[in-house]
C-alpha cells in the first residue's frame, strides 16, 4: 500500500507532462557574509622579527561567493604572543580554499593568509507550469 501511495504523485506528474505542462527546476545560490579561518604571516617592520610573524587568523568575508573576491576584516593571534587586527581583500577558489591579502593595523605591517571559508548554500525549487 505504501508503494502505491508514493507512486501516485509520480503518475500525476507524468500525466501533467503529457498534458502540455512543463516542469521548471530553478537553483538559487545564497551568497552571504562568511567566516574565514586560516594561517597568517605578518611581514615587514611591524612584525617582531625580521622575517615576520605567523599566527592563526579569524576573518569575516563580505561574501561566500566562489571564484570571486571579497572584502575581509579580522583578528590574528600571532605565535609570538601578540595580537593583530587587519583589513584587506580575499579571493575564494572553487572549493573552500581562500587566500587574503591585507594590512595589519595593530602591527602596522602587510599580512597574507591562507585557509578555508564557508561555501554558499544552494536550494533547488521545482515548479509545474500549466499550459498557456
Amino acid at each position: 500500500m505504501k508503494s502505491v501511495v508514493l507512486a501516485i504523485p509520480l503518475v500525476f506528474a507524468a500525466g501533467l507532462a503529457f498534458a502540455g505542462t512543463s516542469v521548471v527546476t530553478t537553483t538559487t545560490t545564497k551568497t552571504d557574509p562568511t567566516l574565514f579561518l586560516g594561517l597568517s604571516w605578518t611581514l615587514g617592520q611591524g612584525a617582531s622579527s625580521a622575517g615576520g610573524s605567523s599566527g592563526i587568523t579569524l576573518k569575516l568575508l563580505s561574501t561566500n561567493k566562489r571564484n570571486s573576491g571579497a572584502l575581509a576584516a579580522g583578528v590574528t593571534y600571532n605565535f609570538d604572543s601578540t595580537f593583530g587586527c587587519d583589513l584587506g581583500l580575499a579571493y575564494s577558489g572553487s572549493g573552500m580554499e581562500t587566500v587574503t591579502f591585507g594590512y595589519d593595523i595593530c602591527k602596522r605591517a602587510p599580512q597574507m593568509s591562507i585557509g578555508a571559508s564557508g561555501k554558499p548554500k544552494t536550494t533547488t525549487t521545482t515548479t509545474v507550469v500549466p499550459p498557456a
